[in-house]
């Protein structure tokens, strides 16, 4: 066998790699469980939504002006960010654990492709919130306003594409 021939047959496509996981131990078992499993597992995404959105709104209407103007920014990031990335954290597990439930199902469904790659930019504008805007809210307003505006929408986004999920 030749070394190129050798790459190109491990090369497995997503939809192969959607097949190995749903033969997955893991995969079985979740899939096989009582279904009050898996409804714990959209319960537990829900609140980890929750916990993850309301610091993030918070912080939003912070940088927007709308409320708590006479505190300090940094003084609400810092509690809220450990709240939210509690919920980001139970969001992320529980949400991988349900996709192990019928990988198969989920390959090829345009719900759950648009909901990654709106996750993705999410989770960019969500990292450069904690980040990026209480170094820079102060020399750059604007942008922060802007930035805080397209993170809600991207969050907003999510979730409705992870509605839709069942749906197509």
């Amino acid at each position: 066998m030749t070394p190129a021939v050798g790459v190109a047959a491990t090369a497995l496509s997503l939809g192969d790699m959607s097949a190995w996981l749903q033969a997955s131990r893991l995969s079985h078992v979740i899939a096989k469980a009582n279904h009050l499993l898996v409804a714990g597992l959209q319960i537990i995404h829900v609140f980890g939504l929750i916990f993850l959105l309301a610091p993030l709104l918070l912080i939003c209407l912070r940088v927007l002006g709308w409320v708590l103007r006479d505190q300090p920014f940094e003084r609400i990031v810092g509690p809220s960010r450990r709240l939210s990335l509690i919920g980001l954290g139970l969001s992320l597990t529980s949400g991988m654990l349900m996709f192990l439930s019928a990988p198969i199902h989920y390959y090829g469904n345009r719900a759950f492709d648009a909901k990654m790659v709106v996750l993705l930019a999410a989770l960019v504008t969500y990292a450069a919130i904690f980040l990026w805007a209480p170094a820079r809210l102060r020399a750059h307003a604007g942008l922060a306003r802007a930035h805080v505006l397209v993170s809600l929408t991207l969050w907003v986004l999510v979730c409705m594409a992870g509605r839709a999920i069942g749906f197509v």
